[in-house]
């Protein structure tokens, strides 16, 4: 099993060290991890993760006697022009193995903050308008790996269910899947999203799969030990159920591909 969407003290909406988090890995069973701490310059006004310092923890950790094998990745907020540079700025010298790249905003804010986004419309629009969002973001000039919660708009949907099915915006989920698609870009299942609820999602990887996707990373997107690894096997579950035969992992931004 693997998680590969993990948050540290170095990001800024996390208070545990890459030691306690690994220490949860290990006791979770899991076999590889890659620490994705924030760097935001979308406007959210939250500083960015040090990666240099995060770094040195992992190399740390990675000469310790652990099970798991911990990889260097962040989680990049996709935003404007202005965003792009700064982001890469940051990124720039990191031997980075692993860069999620995610969409945190609509229309300029935070759902996690502003709950009113969701009363301002019904369900299938506000979801369809986060996507376009993310279609619009996507040729940011990022150099991720892979796209970050595609139904980050779901996860604090205050709706009594919450799940994103393909027939809210399946253009914009084609429209998705094609880039990612053609410029050999993974799709990520993020565990987080299901939150206490049930699992989705399966529509949606059958489709990416027709449109020719083949890479998908599973992540819990943990900031806590408790939860680390949480929810991957039914990921990987809902993965299999998709026709997909891989489960993809990163080595210096490399996908490394594990059959299921």
């Amino acid at each position: 099993m693997y998680d590969f969407h993990l948050h540290t003290r170095h990001s800024f909406d996390a208070e545990y060290s890459p030691a306690e988090m690994l220490a949860a890995a290990a006791q979770a069973g899991l076999r590889e991890i890659c620490f994705t701490d924030h760097v935001d310059f979308d406007g959210s006004g939250e500083a960015p993760a040090d990666l240099s310092a995060l770094r040195r923890d992992i190399v740390a950790l990675q000469e310790s006697a652990s099970p798991v094998a911990v990889r260097f990745g962040a989680e990049v907020s996709l935003g404007d022009e202005s965003c792009t540079q700064r982001a890469l700025a940051h990124l720039a010298g990191q031997p980075l193995d692993f860069v999620i790249g995610s969409v945190h905003l609509l229309d300029g804010v935070d759902p996690y903050y502003q709950k009113d986004l969701y009363t301002s419309a019904p369900k299938e629009t506000v979801y369809r308008r986060y996507l376009e969002c993310v279609c619009r973001l996507l040729r940011s000039g990022v150099g991720f790996c892979v796209l970050g919660h595609y139904d980050y708009i779901a996860k604090f949907a205050p709706y009594g269910d919450r799940s994103f099915p393909l027939s809210a915006a399946p253009e914009q989920f084609d429209q998705i899947f094609d880039f990612l698609v053609q410029n050999g870009k993974a799709l990520e299942i993020n565990t987080a999203s299901w939150r206490d609820g049930p699992a989705w999602g399966l529509d949606v990887l059958r489709r990416y799969r027709e449109r020719g996707g083949e890479l998908v990373t599973i992540g819990s997107d943990a900031h806590t030990p408790e939860r680390v690894g949480g929810r991957v096997g039914e990921a990987v579950e809902l993965v299999r159920a998709a026709g997909i035969r891989y489960l993809a992992t990163y080595e210096q931004k490399k996908a490394v591909l594990t059959a299921i």
